[in-house]
């Protein structure tokens, strides 16, 4: 009942745009965000780490700085940008921080820029939700809701 209850409450988010968070610096919308379809893959009962994804589109005049991420889903959260050397060989680099000019839409996806979770408290489920909150500079934090879905992710 429980895990139908999730995937009831997940399926009921994506469809009444929920998952989408719109967010305004001020009135004259400076610095204006769009979070779009934020999703996480399922991870084995022994995986240790997880990765979230979603996309940001800065609507306003003026860029936009990531400073960091934090959810209570793991030990550790960072964002990482992933992306293959001249050798060939993919490698994951830890971000301090991440702009987002004026206009823009910044993909975090699977071999990109991405939340990285580690030691997670739980295995991510199909159907869990957890929150995912993002710092800037020079703006206020926000909290995003993170959909479990199966390896294939969110499709439009």
């Amino acid at each position: 009942m429980q895990m139908f209850l999730k995937t009831a409450l997940a399926a009921l988010m994506m469809l009444s745009g929920l998952c989408t968070v719109s967010a305004h610096e001020s009135e004259d919308h400076n610095a204006a965000l769009d979070i779009t379809q934020a999703w996480a893959r399922t991870t084995g009962n022994r995986t240790v780490s997880g990765a979230a994804y979603f996309n940001l589109r800065n609507t306003g005049k003026e860029a936009v700085v990531i400073t960091g991420v934090k959810s209570d889903v793991a030990a550790m959260t960072m964002i990482h940008k992933s992306y293959e050397d001249e050798n060939g060989v993919m490698k994951m680099d830890h971000q301090e921080t991440v702009s987002v000019a004026p206009g823009e839409t910044l993909e975090f996806k699977p071999g990109g820029f991405h939340i990285m979770m580690m030691r997670l408290h739980a295995p991510f489920k199909e159907g869990d939700v957890f929150t995912v909150t993002l710092t800037f500079e020079h703006r206020a934090d926000i909290t995003l809701p993170v959909i479990v879905t199966g390896m294939a992710g969110l499709t439009d």
